[in-house]
Parts: structure tokens; C-alpha cells; sequence
């Protein structure tokens, strides 16, 4: 069944209009596949963690899903641009973190990891952090609003 378009697209504009639905707006040579995200899109993802779980519900799978998320992120090819910590999440980057090691492959693969200056504070760790760099929320602010895609974990 062809989808229905409006009678204003000629059939030309068929691929650009699905893409517009889908949210896919990658460049399309004309009777081409649509290829893969730019790499410039690739590299201004970034993730956004407030705790140190995934998901709600039971705390001791979400800390096991956080840190198979993050080992997945070390060997996916498309890395995000910056993970920032904020809130609870600001524990993940200190000695007592089950993913502290991930982390700083992460950073030696070029991630950058932004800790939230104001909650390591809140929480007395500030002297405590051993992975990536202190951020105000002016620097934490900057790579949200410049980010092609904000994922918050």
C-alpha cells in the first residue's frame, strides 16, 4: 500500500516527505539509499546521566543495565560527543563506581566526561572525582544547547 501524501508532493518528494516523518533528514542523491548519519551529527550526541541506575524500578538492575550500557558504548563505533553527570550520577566518575574504568576508556577514546561542579559539591566528592572534568552549568548548558541530539539517561 503506497502511503498517502499530500496532493501538493510530486513524486519526486515521496522520499523527502517520509524522511520528514521519520525525522530522518540525511542528505538523498536522487534515486539513492539513504546513507548512514553524517559524522558530523555522529559526533554531537551526547548523553546526559542523573543517576546511577538506568531506568526506574529495581536500583540494583539498573546499576547492572548502567554498566552495560556503558560497556556498549566502548565498543559501539558511534561514540557520543560527552557524557555529563548531574545529580546522583556525579558517584560514576569516583573510586567507589562500578563503571569508573569504563569510563576513562571512554575518555581515551575521545569522549569527553563533564561533572557537574554543583552536585559533586552537593554530595562532598569534588576532591573525589578520578575520571573526566569539573563543569558549571554554563559549560554543562553550552554542550546541551549545541548538541544535534541530547539523549537523558
Amino acid at each position: 500500500m503506497k502511503p498517502t501524501v499530500p496532493p501538493s508532493f510530486a513524486e519526486k518528494d515521496l522520499n523527502y516527505y517520509l524522511r520528514m516523518i521519520r525525522g530522518d533528514f540525511a542528505e538523498l542523491e536522487e534515486g539513492q539509499p539513504a546513507k548512514a548519519m553524517s559524522s558530523s551529527k555522529q559526533k554531537n550526541i551526547v548523553l546526559l546521566l542523573g543517576s546511577t541506575a538506568l531506568g526506574s524500578g529495581n536500583q540494583e538492575l539498573g546499576e547492572r543495565l548502567l554498566k552495560f550500557f556503558i560497556k556498549a558504548l566502548i565498543h559501539n563505533r558511534v561514540k557520543p560527543r560527552a557524557v555529563i553527570l548531574v545529580n546522583e550520577a556525579v558517584h560514576l566518575a569516583t573510586d567507589e563506581s562500578a563503571v569508573l574504568d569504563d569510563l576513562v576508556v571512554l575518555t581515551e577514546q575521545g569522549v569527553r566526561v563533564m561533572v557537574c561542579v554543583l552536585s559533586a559539591d552537593e554530595y562532598g566528592i569534588e576532591d573525589g572525582i578520578k575520571v573526566g572534568c569539573i563543569a558549571d552549568m554554563d559549560n554543562i548548558c553550552d554542550f546541551l544547547l549545541t548538541a544535534w541530539k541530547v539523549i537523558a539517561l
